[in-house]
């Protein structure tokens, strides 16, 4: 009997080590690089924009520098049989030198083709689609579909682009149309790409709206948000009621032929604990409310009074043509928690939100990955955790400024402009996995 009581003993403290073992492994996996730019000569660096993720989880994106020209790359990390295993990385394309350079964010089609867009000194910017091969094997197909011609086009499209349901790109340039809006460099465009009506017809550019500034809005950093009707939503950095940026909608005519319609949805404003200058995109929840966040305000003790960002949720009214209601969710305190809430956030099935802010997260200020947790009753706050604090040391990232997407096995995945281990300080970036 003694024996067995001992055994028994024995027995319960391997299993409850074991437990502490693996439970200790299942955090460390929780976070991890799963690859690291800059690895040779030409390999791509500094990755940009939140990653397009491929039916079967391989993930795509751009590095705005890097390659075999030094001008950027689009690249394809290959996801692993089984979780946990190693991704592979292959160059896709190189942009040469010329007026096709600096891609700045990428999506991908239902049949796997890649779309982007790019900016550099000598253009004011340009969209490209990259096609795969036929066989499954060789060398991809680059084509430059539009390059911004004039001032009345835009000047450096920011965001990623977005697909309607009948295939056609949307996006937002952050400067030109309008140069008497009164910002300097003109107020920025959405414009629409048209797809063919046959089979290699030509793609048919088009600015649906110029922003005018102080009435309106300015500087649309983030692209837009398309809903089931067609309407696209968006927000601008600058401009608006306040000079501190705009939530908008434009609507598509009910003719053709007619213009789209802005409506200014939310002006941005200093004052008090209200977020402000927004450059992240909007989302939707499963009530058409709209949720993004703001680079500054919100705690206004946060940063020498500018404050360290908020994400807000802005409710329709009720009424047809009646004000949305904006509400701060979450002011960023600039410790921990993070500070400057950029790039894409996403919903779980629960409703809780996820992101990345640009700095803070402890010591290192190399930013955050986030949750917002939906409150459990109604008026309750929500709450936000810090799922990784980035280093930009030991191999880490640094600067998560586009923000997070959901991939395979139900893990975020994302991208740091900084850090890593294949380059000398301060990194030429990371690819990263991160399961709630």
């Amino acid at each position: 009997m003694k024996l067995r009581k001992q055994s028994g003993v024995v027995l319960a403290l391997a299993t409850l080590i074991a437990i502490i073992l693996l439970g200790s492994t299942a955090d460390a996996q929780a976070y991890r690089v799963i690859y690291d730019f800059g690895q040779g000569s030409s390999d791509g660096w500094l990755p940009v924009g939140v990653p397009a993720i491929a039916k079967n989880g391989d993930l795509y994106g751009v590095t705005a520098s890097g390659g075999t020209y030094n001008w950027g790359t689009v690249f394809k990390l290959t996801a692993p049989q089984a979780h946990g295993g190693a991704w592979t990385e292959t160059v896709l394309h190189d942009f040469p030198s010329d007026s096709q350079e600096f891609p700045e964010s990428l999506v991908i089609d239902k049949d796997g083709t890649l779309y982007g867009t790019g900016e550099g000194p000598s253009t004011r910017g340009f969209i490209f689609r990259l096609t795969p091969p036929s066989s499954g094997r060789g060398p991809w197909t680059y084509q430059a579909l539009y390059t911004f011609k004039s001032s009345a086009d835009g000047d450096a499209p920011q965001g990623n682009l977005v697909f309607d349901a009948e295939g056609n790109l949307y996006g937002a340039t952050e400067l030109a149309g309008d140069l008497s809006c009164g910002y300097s460099g003109g107020c920025g465009t959405v414009f629409e790409l048209k797809r063919p009506t046959q089979k290699g017809g030509k793609w048919r550019f088009s600015v649906l709206y110029a922003f005018m500034g102080t009435p309106d809005g300015a500087q649309p950093f983030a692209g837009v948000t398309v809903d089931q009707k067609g309407n696209l939503y968006g927000t601008t950095h600058a401009g608006g009621a306040f000079g501190y940026g705009t939530a908008y909608r434009l609507t598509p005519p009910a003719k053709r032929g007619q213009s789209w319609t802005e409506a200014v949805l939310y002006s941005f404003d200093r004052s008090g604990n209200e977020g402000n200058s927004p450059v992240s995109p909007v989302i939707f929840d499963g009530s058409n409310k709209l949720y993004g966040t703001t680079v500054a305000g919100g705690d206004l003790n946060c940063q020498g009074g500018i404050g360290c960002g908020v994400v807000y949720e802005l409710s329709p009214p009720v009424k047809e043509g009646a004000s949305w209601t904006y509400s701060a969710l979450y002011a960023f305190q600039g410790g921990n928690d993070g500070i400057t809430p950029t790039g894409y956030m996403v919903f779980d099935s629960k409703g809780n939100l996820y992101g990345a802010t640009q700095y803070g997260g402890g010591a290192t200020e190399g930013g955050t990955a986030y949750q917002l947790k939906r409150p459990t009753r109604k008026g309750g706050a929500w709450t936000e955790t810090v799922l990784h604090a980035f280093t930009g040391s030991n191999g880490d990232g640094n600067l998560p400024a586009s923000g997070l997407t959901w991939g395979k096995w139900h893990d975020l995945y994302g991208v740091t402009a900084e850090g890593g281990s294949a380059c000398q300080a301060p990194g030429c970036g990371t690819a990263f996995e991160l399961r709630p």
